[in-house]
Parts: C-alpha cells; sequence; structure tokens
C-alpha cells in the first residue's frame, strides 16, 4: 500500500475548486559511451532547472538536480495486484539540449530508472515527490520527423523487480558449466552421455 505525504492527499483533494498540476521527475543513471563509467541525469516537468530532495528506493533522501524544458510526459503508469509486466513511456522532445546529451552522448540501454511526482499548486510544489517507479530502460526509440511533423523520444520503462520476476535463467547443468561454479564438481561429469545408455535396472 503506497502512503501518500498529507500535502499531496489534501492538494488532490482540493483540485475541483482550485486545480491541480501533476509535477513527474525522471531520473536515468546511463552509461558514458567512451569510459563507461556511470553517467546520472534528471529531467522533470518544468520549464526551469530545479535542486529537490526525492527519496530514494533505500528510504533515504537524495538531493538532486533535475533539468526542465525537456516537454516530459509520462504515461501508462499502471498499479496491479498481481506479477503483470506493464511498462511506462517517459516521452520528451529530441532537441532539447538535456535530451540529447541523455540519449547521444550517454548509453541508456537497460540504465536504470527512477520517477517520482507530486503535484504544484500556485507555482510550488505542494509535498517532496513521492517515489512511483523503478525500472529499466527497455526501448528507447528516436522518431525522427518529416518537414512540418512533430518528432521526439519516447522511453520504455519496465519495472525492475518484474524484469528481475520473469527473467530467464541462462544457467546450464553441463559438466562445463557446474565445474565454473565450483571446480571438482563432478555432479553432471556423464550428463551429456547417459541419454544414450540404455540401463535395466531390473537384472543384476
Amino acid at each position: 500500500m503506497k502512503i501518500q505525504h498529507p500535502n499531496l492527499a489534501l492538494s488532490q483533494q482540493a483540485a475541483r475548486d482550485g486545480g491541480i498540476r501533476p509535477v513527474y521527475f525522471f531520473w536515468v543513471v546511463g552509461k558514458n559511451r567512451s569510459s563507461g563509467a556511470a553517467q546520472p541525469m534528471g529531467l522533470w516537468t518544468g520549464d526551469e532547472d530545479i535542486t529537490v530532495s526525492v527519496q530514494d528506493p533505500a528510504g533515504g533522501m537524495s538531493s538532486r538536480l533535475y533539468l526542465g524544458g525537456c516537454n516530459l510526459v509520462v504515461d501508462g503508469i499502471q498499479y496491479v495486484a498481481d506479477l503483470t509486466d506493464n511498462p511506462i513511456t517517459v516521452s520528451m522532445s529530441q532537441i532539447a539540449d538535456p535530451v540529447q546529451q541523455l540519449v547521444r552522448v550517454h548509453d541508456v540501454r537497460l540504465a536504470y530508472c527512477e520517477l517520482h511526482s507530486t503535484t504544484m499548486t500556485g507555482g510550488a510544489l505542494t509535498s517532496p515527490p513521492d517515489l512511483d517507479w523503478v525500472g529499466i530502460v527497455d526501448e528507447a526509440p528516436i522518431a525522427t520527423p518529416s518537414v512540418g511533423s512533430d518528432g521526439g523520444i519516447a522511453l520504455s520503462v519496465r519495472s525492475e523487480l518484474m524484469s528481475m520476476l520473469t527473467a530467464t535463467n541462462p544457467a546450464k547443468s553441463s559438466d562445463a558449466h557446474q565445474k565454473r561454479r565450483q571446480a571438482g564438481d563432478r555432479f553432471s561429469e556423464y550428463a551429456s552421455i547417459i541419454h544414450s545408455r540404455k540401463v535395466q535396472w531390473f537384472k543384476g
């Protein structure tokens, strides 16, 4: 069960009379294409750069810089009670400088991501951003528009937990694999030939 910040809950209750504006903060830890070093970057739905404190998955608080002016849009958030893997889509302008750095200078393939959200009323955040999503970038298509059309970048972000639960185990029970795990292991020494043997267990 997710427990909202009291100020966020109050802003949602007053939305019918005063209006409300959802705000998203997107944190991506890509890799430097040259060195392979981790390159964290934050983007948000506002127009100006902002430094805010957000909750990290471990339960602590982190102060981060989020870059604005990216036309950030988040779609597809679903909260379900089963193990359904429902990725979210994070769209942004492909001509914004921070986005160019994110997807062209950095490598975001399987990059770790966090999504936080809150609301804004009167030009101010109503509460510290709540942690909504922890995942990895599954796809990052760049749509190059024709003349007079709109382009953009839409990152498909899968839940990290669901991707781990639904992943297949590539490990094999071959003799070579067993020995890589532990030298001297002979459990599967004859695994490759045992299927061709015909043993009649009832004969002495």
